[in-house]
Order: C-alpha cells, then structure tokens, then sequence
C-alpha cells in the first residue's frame, strides 16, 4: 500500500474542503463560521477513534466487506455532490463556456474527468505528492484574497448578514458540508506517521480555514447577501488585489485545481476500495467510479439535499461501523 505523510494528507482533505467553501449557496453569517468550525471538531471525534484503529497497523479490509462498501457508498455519493456543486458555481465562474448550457457542462465534465484519470493512475502517493504543491499555490492566493477582502470590508456588514437558521442548525449544515469524510476515513488509513496527529492537525486546520474563509464571506457580502447567490466567489469577485488585474483570473485557477483535486481524491479512495472489494476488476476503476460518480451529479442537479442526506449517513457509518466490528470481534475473542 502507498504511504503518505502527515503533511500530504491535509493538503489532499483541505483541498476539498476548500472548495466545498467556494461553492456554498445562500445567505451565510458569522453563525455559519462558528457552525462551520463546531462541525470540522464534531467529526474528529467520530474519527479519532478510528485513527487509534490504524495505528495499531488494521485497515478497513480488517473490518470486513460490509465496512469497505460503505465507504464506497460514501465516496460515491460525495463524489456526485461534488460534481453538482462544480455545475451549479461553473455557471458563474467559468466565463468560456457562459451560455453553452449542457454542452458547456459536459466539456467541463469531460475534461475534468480525463485529468483526474491521469493524476489517479500514478497512485495515491503522487497525487499526495502533487496535492502539496497545489495546496500551497491554493493557500497563498487563498491568503492575498482574505487580506485583500478584509482591507476592503466594512465591519458592519457582520451585522448586516442577519442569521435566521440558529446556531444548531449551522452545526448540522457546517458538520455536513465539513468534507467527504468516508473518503477521509479511507485516506487515513495510508498516513504512515502519527495518525492520530495527522487526524487532529487536518480538523483542526479545517475549523480554522472554514471560520476564517466564511468570515471573510460576511465582511465584503454581508450587506448584499439577499442577493448573492455565492457569497465566497462574490467576495472573491468583489475584491482587487492588484491594481492592473482583477481577482477573477486568480480565483479562476484556484477554483479550477481545486475542483479537480477535489474529485480526484474521491475517485481514487473509490478505486482503492473497488479493487478490495472486487479484485477481478483490474482496469477502469477510476474511470467507472467518475462515470458514477458524475450520473449521481446529474441526478442530484442542483438541489444538495436530495444527496447529503446520504452521504452524512454513509460518512458517519464509515468511521462508526469499523469500530464497532473490532470491537464485537475483540469481545468474541
């Protein structure tokens, strides 16, 4: 089995999450931030526990078949969110194929699922390997966005961004929106150092960048948040770093990288568990698990919740029933 670092397993996660922020919909609030950090905590106690589980040198083939599928399940369903959540915010980002309605989404679909394809067939290990740099250039776009956003706020839009939902119901949101975590759980399990540290260093880091990157949403959006349909790309967009170049481009490739690592993570988790799960399948895993993955896509359209449901159901069970296997199993003994 590839192995990778503590360091590359972030960068892989928090790409995706990331770009879950970029494509959040609807009014957000300083309420979302905090509901947003809560969730990325509550899933590192459903996670820790596992960790403990690999460290003591068991996977997910050690907690049977019924384990495997649903994380299977899990990154498939995530995946397909995944794709729906890329249409819905191309349709404002991507400028090449404005107007081009289906076409324009299957070229994108297209093209996205031939590169991740090429970035899975070297291995989880180079795609680590690769996500570090990505994760970086990310960060550090990511960075002059949020200070330049912040320069530019008004502290009275945090006011202005009223939240009617609760703090409860902020959680739920964050705590579902917060990641694939059946795809985490199956990435874990190839950190070769410190699990349980890489495990608490990804959530931890995720809770921050969630807070900080939302905030950042209710600064520059708040007193236009009725009518913003994405409140991050429109902060993004509202923001000028330099003063011969708009943010659009910048955002542009960050979104793009971002959407393509993204999903790639999910389609090689996927992979990795469709070759457990059926080792007679030796060729075009990846390549069937995005056509899955880009079908459930379609199904969901643009309406989440008719997905998340199932995929918090699956990434819950993912890190729950592993447990629960050794555990029965260790009592048996």
């Amino acid at each position: 089995m590839n192995k990778i670092s503590r360091f590359q397993f972030g960068s892989l996660m928090l790409i995706n999450d990331v770009f879950v922020l970029f494509c959040l919909t609807g009014g957000i609030s300083v309420m979302t931030a905090a509901g947003f950090g809560i969730g990325s905590l509550l899933q590192l106690l459903i996670v820790l526990p596992l960790a403990s589980i690999y460290r003591k040198g068991k996977t997910l083939k050690d907690c049977g078949k019924f384990a495997e599928l649903i994380a299977l399940l899990g990154t498939a369903v995530w995946g397909g969110l995944l794709f729906s959540m890329l249409w819905n915010a191309g349709e404002l980002v991507f400028v090449p194929f404005e107007g081009m309605g289906k076409t324009g989404r299957l070229l994108i679909t297209g093209i996205i699922a031939v590169v991740c394809v090429y970035i899975s067939s070297s291995g989880i290990k180079a795609l680590a390997r690769s996500a570090v740099i990505a994760a970086a250039l990310g960060l550090v776009c990511l960075a002059i966005v949020v200070v330049c956003a912040v320069i530019r706020s008004d502290i009275g839009n945090l006011e202005a961004a009223e939240d009617t939902s609760g703090l409860f119901r902020e959680v739920v949101k964050g705590f579902a929106l917060s990641g694939g975590l059946s795809g985490t759980t199956v990435m874990l399990g190839f950190v070769k150092d410190n699990i349980r540290a890489a495990a608490v260093d990804y959530f931890v880091c995720k809770a921050v960048i969630s807070s900080i990157v939302i905030t950042t949403g209710v600064l520059v959006c708040g007193g236009i948040m009725e009518i913003t349909d994405f409140p991050i790309v429109s902060a993004a967009q509202l923001s000028q770093p330099f003063p011969v170049q708009r943010i659009d481009s910048l955002f542009l490739i960050i979104f793009t990288v971002f959407a393509v690592y993204s999903i790639a993570v999910q389609a090689s988790a996927a992979e990795y568990l469709i070759g457990e799960l059926l080792p007679v399948i030796k060729k075009y895993r990846c390549s069937i698990m995005l056509a899955i993955m880009a079908g459930l896509g379609a199904v969901f359209g643009g309406k989440l919740h008719y997905g998340l449901p199932l995929a918090v159901i699956f990434a819950v069970s993912s890190a729950i029933i592993p447990l629960l296997y050794l555990i029965k199993k260790k009592v048996r003994a």
